[in-house]
């Protein structure tokens, strides 16, 4: 019978990354697994705040944190605008791990460098914190790995690498610790993680292991299974494909008892798309599910999508050519023409379904909100707070879902860089959450302000002032042959 992997997210802390020097999340379990070693109810988990204040930050830091347990590298052209010149970037993340009948604790840590001159992103340090539990957590193990072979002058020096532990009695008896030189060189090359690659989990699965070398390859291989196959990272960047009406990018989900769909898929709107025809066989499936939730959030409302050629690539493997189509109430018409919101609703549902569904989800998403009715992603996400088995993770602007969550289930950004997230305090439960959100943003009374109000004042007056080219110094060219040059883009 195959082991029961379970891993959820309980903390992250996040260094020196975009406008955030510094910020703490406990997720809505921390408690439940730090001190009972179980899960309780649904973990639902809002991020709200003011413009530039670290929500995004939280969420792009996410989605390294996905691509390196993944296996897989930091994209230079992506990212090197959110990282420090000079410092590291360092990400701390603590999760909940049930192995079948075991249960540990591990928090991984993750320092990042940007390299300029090379146009790299560069794991400059990874470590493995974990704790087993018995009548309560274990002494503490860890597992430091620093790469000396970013600096291509070390490997001519055949400078050693090691993995370092405290506890050097635990450490001696991993066997697969002591041979890592050339492991090594190849992540610097790649730069890739030392733990989270394929190379490393072939000792991992020897038979024979001790003690320590078993509870070391579980926290390690149930990280990497969570990342690849459970944990989804939906950017703002996403709003964009929908917006340009070239495809829905349908984030995905699915479990057979022979594998696991996981990723995103390009549901393409603006006539006819092209799909292999074993991806077009699991997006029926996909949209068949999708169906059945929109059904219930907009009535009459369902996705068609219709097969309407089949062919024979040069490679001679067999490619679909499909159309999609909205459905309301017999009336059909190309999807590219539905309003955001609904776009941005069938991208999503696949994977709210499976987060509904199984405790093994985790999902997090920007700007949840973005063109949805907030009425409907109320209910939608109340029902969540309620239900759900798996974990969501989300940043909003829209405080209509603060009535429908608890107060655990808040987390707000602040104006300060040194301290991004607070949970706000001094809530009852009589209380609207959105309407003390509200009086916290305004009055303050939390340990740090929310809100930045010190310019509102001059709004009027700097609007006065940029719509006067004499006061603010700028001369704007009205000529004849400017103005054809503005009307011809």
């Amino acid at each position: 019978m195959k082991e029961e992997i379970l891993v959820r997210i309980l903390e992250s802390e996040l260094e020196n990354f975009k406008n955030v020097e510094y910020g703490d999340i406990r997720y809505v379990n921390y408690s439940n697994a730090e001190y009972r070693a179980e899960l309780g109810g649904a973990d639902i988990n809002g991020i709200y705040g003011q413009n530039g204040s670290g929500k995004t930050a939280m969420i792009e830091a996410l989605d390294i944190l996905q691509r390196i347990m993944g296996g897989k590298s930091i994209s230079y052209e992506e990212y090197a605008g959110m990282f420090p010149e000079s410092r590291l970037m360092k990400l701390s993340t603590v999760f909940f791990i049930a192995c079948g009948e075991k249960k540990y604790k591990a928090r991984y840590v993750l320092s990042l460098k940007k390299d300029a001159e090379e146009r790299r992103i560069q794991i400059y340090s990874e470590e493995i914190v974990y704790w087993q539990r018995g009548v309560s957590w274990k002494k503490e193990r860890n597992a430091l790995f620093c790469n000396p072979f970013y600096d291509t002058q070390l490997i001519l020096a055949d400078t050693p690498a090691q993995v370092v532990s405290e506890d050097k009695g635990a450490a001696g008896k991993i066997r697969f610790f002591r041979s890592v030189q050339n492991l090594a060189v190849f992540c610097a090359q790649k730069n890739v993680s030392l733990f989270f690659n394929e190379i490393f989990y072939k000792p991992l699965k020897a038979e024979g292991q001790n003690e320590e070398e078993m509870a070391f390859s579980d926290v390690v291989k149930a990280l990497s299974v969570f990342a690849r196959m459970r944990f989804q990272v939906v950017k703002v960047n996403q709003l964009g494909a929908n917006y340009s009406n070239a495809f829905i990018p349908v984030n995905v989900h699915a479990e057979s008892e022979n594998e696991i769909l996981q990723g995103c898929i390009p549901l393409f709107m603006n006539g006819r798309g092209e799909f292999p025809e074993e991806i077009f066989t699991k997006l029926e499936h996909v949209v068949k599910a999708i169906n059945v939730a929109l059904k219930a959030i907009i009535p009459n409302l369902s996705i068609e999508l219709i097969k309407t050629k089949e062919e024979k690539d040069k490679e001679g493997a067999t490619v679909v050519q499909a159309e999609v189509y909205s459905n309301r109430d017999g009336n059909r018409f190309l999807t590219k023409y539905e309003s955001e919101g609904i776009k941005r609703m069938v991208s999503l549902l696949n994977y709210l379904i499976s987060l509904y569904n199984n405790p093994s989800i985790c999902l997090a998403v920007d700007e949840l909100d973005a063109g949805v009715f907030e009425y409907l992603l109320g209910e939608l996400v109340g029902v969540l707070a309620e239900e759900a088995k798996g974990q969501l993770i989300f940043t909003s602007h829209n405080l209509r879902i603060m009535e429908k969550l608890d107060k655990k289930n808040i987390i707000c950004s602040t104006i300060n860089p040194k301290n991004r997230y607070i949970s706000l305090k001094g809530i009852e439960k009589t209380n609207n959450r959105r309407d003390f959100y509200i009086r916290a943003v305004v009055l303050g009374g939390q340990k740090e302000r929310l809100y930045d109000d010190t310019e509102l004042q001059d709004i009027g007056y700097a609007f006065q002032k940029a719509g006067n080219p004499e006061s603010n110094g700028v001369e704007i060219d009205f000529s004849p042959e400017f103005l054809e040059l503005l009307n011809n883009g």
